[in-house]
């Protein structure tokens, strides 16, 4: 780079902002190859409170390369540009529900699981924004008909923020909701493949873009950055309107609340945690918690027993909540973290209880309809752990989640595989062909258990994934 920055005098006009801007990319591109990088989506930091590296020169004018290889158009005004990749080819095993049948075959798919473009920037001091398109499942067969899913772009994170002091933080827009640990993981450092199944009960309602919702959020931190909290207001569900004596939406909002207790090192990232390659020295505990509730004089949303209707005004609706605990580490071997990266074992312990207020007697009658009653009554566990050998560049991994059902509900219910009593066990490797998470080779087993499943039908069932990822941040 002081080469680079020493030729400059040979260019002017145009020909100067043209030639830094793709040395700055190309620049970023090298760096990037060789420095191991925590999360991939964090909050948008400041030049000078992100990780420390020695700029070079500032040339007042023209588009300079920041400490973390952001464009710099300013001294509080910034931009940083990144692409994902993670294409799959999976076979997954067909469970036959028909009595007197074989286990099922397999089918075979190959997709995009999430192709994306995102960006993190500055406008002013303390004024920052996120944003990021993109593509999920392209290409990924309808499982009945057979069809491709298309490549139809979303927007996921798309919010803008405000510092006004370490402890207190407010984003507006569409922001990724604090549910659980592994769900606020980044994509792109998952311990296994991919997060959790039970990571989608508190969404199971519907009422989300892929775990994001539009809202307002306070956060800020504690305790020298060791002590987070967020708390914030989101849509959720808007309940149907009563006839003409109302218009929809007139219910409360959803209320998401986290806080995060660091005993090591700190986690000031919009995601935390899953691998951070030897780079950091984690431990810590985190509580989440979720509520929303209906009114009673509007109508409810369908239930799982009468999937065709709302349910009619005047019938109870008990509130909506999820609450979310975990416990978590990331142990360089060498006893301390580097800037280098280095070996590391890895592991979550989360458990969850969810309840959307549905509730039906013992002949299968609902007896309240509940605020999210696709959202069953349940406890969720997962407990999940990987070894990352640097030397190496490869890391194992296991994985044990479940989904109880509450004796509660009926036994139809507990007995589906879409909602109900299910156990999924889960292993595999990764091969990384440049450091840390910027590309990898990953292959995981899955078997899946439908715990309740009658006696006339399959019990579990096999998916095999081989997946390839790449990321330039």
């Amino acid at each position: 780079m002081g080469s680079f920055w020493r030729a400059r005098s040979c260019f002017t006009g145009r020909s100067v902002l043209a030639a830094l801007i793709v040395a700055s990319l190309a620049a970023g591109s090298a760096s990037a190859q060789t420095t191991p990088t925590g999360p991939q989506t964090g909050k948008p930091q400041s030049p000078e409170t992100a990780p420390a590296a020695a700029p070079p020169a500032q040339i007042p004018g023209v588009v300079n390369q920041g400490p973390t290889r952001e464009l710099k158009l300013g001294p509080d005004t910034w931009f940083r540009f990144a692409v994902q990749i993670q294409a799959w080819a999976q076979a997954h095993q067909d469970r036959r529900t028909a009595p007197g049948t074989n286990d099922g075959s397999y089918g075979y798919d190959f997709f995009c699981r999430r192709c994306r473009f995102f960006t993190t920037g500055s406008v002013v001091k303390n004024v920052f924004f996120n944003f990021l398109f993109e593509a999920g499942n392209v290409g990924k067969a309808d499982p009945v008909t057979g069809a491709k899913n298309p490549p139809t772009p979303q927007v996921l994170d798309a919010y803008g923020q405000v510092k006004f002091a370490d402890a207190f933080w407010v984003s507006a827009g569409s922001i990724l909701l604090p549910l659980t640990r592994n769900g606020t993981q980044p994509t792109t450092t998952y311990l296994s493949l991919d997060n959790a199944n039970v990571d989608t009960s508190p969404i199971l309602q519907g009422n989300t873009n892929v775990i994001r919702d539009l809202g307002v959020q306070a956060n800020g931190f504690f305790l020298d950055n060791h002590l987070e909290y967020r708390l914030g207001v989101f849509q959720g569900s808007r309940q149907p309107a009563n006839g003409t004596a109302q218009t929809a939406g007139h219910n409360g909002p959803r209320v998401v609340a986290s806080l995060m207790l660091d005993f090591w090192d700190p986690e000031v990232g919009y995601v935390n945690g899953g691998h951070y390659y030897g780079t950091k020295k984690v431990l810590g505990l985190m509580g989440n918690w979720d509520y929303q509730s209906f009114r009673k004089d509007a109508p409810g949303l369908p239930a799982p027993t009468a999937p065709t209707a709302n349910q009619p005004a005047g019938q109870d609706k008990d509130a909506y909540m999820g609450f979310s605990a975990a416990a978590f580490i990331n142990y360089p071997l060498s006893g301390a973290p580097s800037k280098t990266g280095g070996d590391e074992i890895a592991a979550t312990l989360q458990v969850g209880y969810y309840n959307g207020g549905f509730a039906t007697n013992a002949a299968g009658v609902t007896t309240n309809q509940g605020t999210y009653p696709n959202v069953l009554k349940q406890m969720n566990y997962l407990a999940e752990a990987a070894y990352y050998n640097h030397a190496g560049h490869f890391s194992v991994f296991g994985k044990y989640e479940k989904r109880a059902l509450s004796d509660d509900n009926i036994l139809p219910l507990r007995q589906s595989a879409a909602i109900g009593n299910v156990t999924w066990i889960a292993g595999g490797l990764k091969y990384y062909l440049a450091p840390a998470n910027l590309m990898n080779l990953a292959l995981q087993y899955e078997r899946t258990i439908v715990d309740d499943a009658p006696a006339a039908q399959q019990g579990g069932f096999n998916t095999v994934t081989l997946a390839w990822q790449t990321i330039l941040y």
